[in-house]
């Protein structure tokens, strides 16, 4: 990874449909050029995927909430759990922990009714033994 390729990941992380015509104006190399650069990352897992940014709320979903999950060892870090958690639709994201909790969850729902049912859902889990949830109020910094 040079300076080049970190301007490159910076153009395209503000828009990853950016044509390679632009990157290259703005890179002053070749397209041809920016393509085995963007291939490379890509190949070395740099580059993880591309996908669209949704706006929950224009789905329906206006509420976001984050569960601080504590769970039961040994079964917690398991495959089988983390399949479990993935069946959760409304589980957006997870990040292990450390201190206290054990998992952090991203859950967007419609209403607090629903965000109720996902946490009793959560929580029926062998493998948590109890969360602690907060909702939030706005998102002033989106994914970069």
């Amino acid at each position: 990874m040079d300076e080049t390729d970190y301007m490159i990941l910076k153009l395209m992380r503000e828009n990853a449909r950016i044509p390679l015509s632009h990157i290259s104006k703005e890179i002053g190399l070749s397209s041809p050029s920016i393509r085995d650069r963007i291939d490379k990352m890509e190949n070395e897992g740099i580059i993880l995927g591309y996908r669209p940014i949704l706006d929950h709320k224009k789905l329906g979903l206006s509420i976001t909430a984050f569960a601080n999950v504590r769970l039961r060892y040994p079964n917690c870090c398991t495959d089988e759990f983390i399949e479990g958690i993935k069946e959760i639709n409304e589980v957006v994201e997870g990040h292990y922990t450390d201190g206290e909790d054990d998992m952090l969850l991203k859950i967007v729902v419609r209403d607090t009714g629903h965000l109720r049912e996902v946490l009793l859902r959560l929580n029926s889990m062998n493998s948590v033994t109890n969360s602690k949830s907060i909702i939030s109020l706005s998102t002033p910094i989106r994914e970069r």
